[in-house]
């Protein structure tokens, strides 16, 4: 049995001249999970353009489909893996190719008469991923009025904006830890930059006061030893998000399944650290 995958794609300053077909050919030794490669490694990619563009402000909308040996379950997670490779290595030679992956329809396309007969009514699928949205928050017209423009403050302030406007979730990590070391990296004799972080008590406080820990079920404030184990996983990420080496499998690249478990989930008390930062220097600010 083999899937079919359909995800919709929207293009940036370049367009498709029409359908493309491609074969291809899943390496084992070049993907990040290698059980997840079907004992067939072969599979055909697909990108079908729409005859009229379906959003605004872009070049182009389409389908990119990725046909796969194996069923919804066994093809998910390399069927997204391709679709996420295919979108990079064309933006890097074209210009944006974005997935969305909010909504990706999917057929089953069965090989043998067994298998159509199993399948019956039932080889159609989809997988849509929700995700609840935030109601807008209120503008705080007090917080503008105890500024001044020209804050020494306003350089970390627009990098601040720039990293959580960044799509991905290492350039958001490294943008808001280049904070961090702007105010707590002081010069010092010892050349760990953790240990130079934790020599201040003022991060030290802003972190204590502002985050939490859970538990067994329970959320209490950071304590100081705390404060250090979350500076040192900070630090140890940020030099595997910034330096890649190859040659000893040091770093974490955009597209890792690391991402997802080891950066992403320190961005929101990066973030807080960032921001109370920020906002104690601002001026006139109580």
């Amino acid at each position: 049995m083999k899937s079919k995958w359909i995800f919709r794609f929207e293009c940036k300053r370049f367009r498709f001249d029409g359908v493309q077909n491609f074969g291809g050919y899943i390496d084992r030794d070049a993907t990040v999970s290698s059980e997840l490669v079907p004992e067939n490694p072969d599979f055909l990619l697909n990108i079908e353009p729409d005859a009229e563009t379906k959003v605004p402000r872009v070049e182009q909308t389409g389908k990119l489909s990725i046909v796969l040996s194996g069923d919804m379950e066994q093809t998910k997670e390399m069927a997204c893996w391709i679709a996420d490779h295919a979108s990079e290595y064309i933006s890097f030679f074209n210009g944006e190719l974005r997935i969305s992956y909010g909504y990706i329809a999917g057929e089953h396309l069965p090989e043998t008469l067994e298998e159509e007969q199993q399948l019956g009514e039932r080889r159609h699928f989809r997988i849509v991923t929700l995700v609840q949205d935030a109601p807008p928050h209120t503008f705080d017209g007090t917080s503008f009025q105890r500024i001044t423009i020209d804050s020494a403050s306003n350089p970390q302030l627009q990098q601040f904006n720039t990293a959580l406007n960044s799509t991905n979730p290492i350039d958001q990590f490294l943008g808001l830890f280049r904070i961090i070391e702007y105010f707590y990296d002081a010069s010092s004799t010892n050349k760990k930059l953790a240990n130079r972080l934790k020599a201040s008590s003022e991060l030290l406080g802003i972190a204590c006061k502002y985050l939490k820990v859970t538990e067994n079920g329970v959320s209490r404030p950071l304590k100081r030893n705390d404060s250090f184990r979350l500076i040192d996983e900070l630090v140890s990420v940020r030099h595997q998000c910034a330096h890649l080496r190859g040659s000893v499998g040091f770093g974490i690249p955009h597209g890792d399944p690391k991402v997802r478990e080891k950066v992403s989930p320190l961005i929101a008390p990066l973030r807080r650290l960032a921001f109370e930062a920020i906002r104690l220097r601002l001026k006139g600010d109580e």
